[in-house]
């Protein structure tokens, strides 16, 4: 699909998936240019807006579309012809009948922050030794995604198992995810004996997280691979090195690194989605080839989208009947 779009006359630069949104904008000179053209698969979605004199990412007045991005609220979206959301994207929020309990938790791994983390059970399951599925972002999984909601659809079919969701979210995100050892004690050593003691477990644990987040739950996993059952990352940020926590301008990459050598052990299973629009591709590519060469069960899936949560939200079921499913 090709499309032209016109330059509003207040815009300075261009900003879409190509350039992951604010992170490497495109001058843009609307007396000079007047019309910029996109051309992405029949079956892609893509998000992109102009930013204004003053800074400000605006949408494209002449585009009544509007993503639904909590990191990008602003911006405009444009889907192929063939384009067609999961129908589980956005989850029937009816099925949410359980009970959200809220924890607080004060760190000590964290130089005595007050942590706060949201535990979902499904309805009627309070008493049951159930998977628990640790989430980072967790705000925006809980409430934008619903993946909660997500696999109590799939259960309510058959798909999936039931599970209980802890919703963790950060205070630096890239800080904490990027490395963060203090983080992982917090989750490792602080979390997760705190939610096994207090709710009935079956002992399977699965990590999930997009972007960074996917990076943080791989690194849960790899330092615990065996009290690891399954990893779920969506365009899993896996640039960059402990010593060099640089995530986007660099080939290197811990997670290769550590899959690479021979004496690492790995968790049994791992699920993983990107975007064809994104600079994580070629890394999330060489992921799960060596995940498969070392003979790890792996989930792999592409989608013609970019750096986004209805992309992200398009891969929630699949994803969940991967970790939820028969094991």
């Amino acid at each position: 699909m090709r499309t032209s779009i016109r330059v509003p006359e207040w815009a300075h630069q261009l900003v879409s998936d190509d350039t992951d949104m604010v992170r490497a904008p495109e001058p843009i000179d609307p007396a000079l240019t007047r019309f910029v053209e996109f051309e992405f698969p029949d079956d892609a979605y893509f998000e992109y807006g102009f930013v204004d004199g003053q800074g400000k990412l605006l949408p494209d007045p002449a585009n009544p579309v509007r993503v639904d991005n909590p990191w990008f609220p602003d911006a405009s979206a444009l889907t192929g012809p063939e384009y067609a959301p999961d129908p589980l994207a956005t989850p029937d929020r009816s099925l949410e009948r359980g009970r959200l309990e809220r924890l607080r938790l004060v760190s000590h791994a964290l130089g005595g922050q007050a942590r706060r983390v949201a535990v979902y059970t499904p309805f009627g399951a309070e008493r049951a030794e159930l998977p628990l599925v640790i989430v980072q972002d967790g705000v925006a999984f809980q409430r934008l995604a619903g993946v909660h909601v997500v696999a109590e659809a799939l259960a309510a079919r058959g798909e999936a198992r039931p599970a209980r969701f802890a919703f963790v979210e950060p205070v630096d995100r890239r800080m904490e995810y990027g490395f963060s050892r203090a983080y992982l004690d917090f989750m490792l050593e602080e979390l997760l004996p705190k939610l096994e003691g207090e709710n009935p477990s079956s002992g399977e644990r699965v990590w999930l997280g997009v972007s960074l987040g996917g990076l943080v739950s791989a690194n849960a996993a790899m330092t615990r691979p065996r009290e690891t059952d399954t990893v779920v990352t969506l365009s899993g940020a896996f640039l960059g090195t402990p010593a060099a926590p640089e995530f986007y301008a660099t080939r290197d990459s811990w997670l290769l690194e550590r899959l690479a050598d021979p004496a690492a052990r790995l968790p049994g299973r791992w699920y993983q989605e990107v975007g064809t629009i994104e600079w994580l591709t070629d890394v999330n590519r060489q992921v799960a080839a060596a995940l498969r060469a070392r003979g790890v069960e792996t989930g792999y899936a592409e989608r013609h989208a970019g750096h986004n949560w209805t992309n992200w939200r398009n891969g929630m079921a699949a994803a969940m009947r991967f970790a939820l499913g028969s094991m």
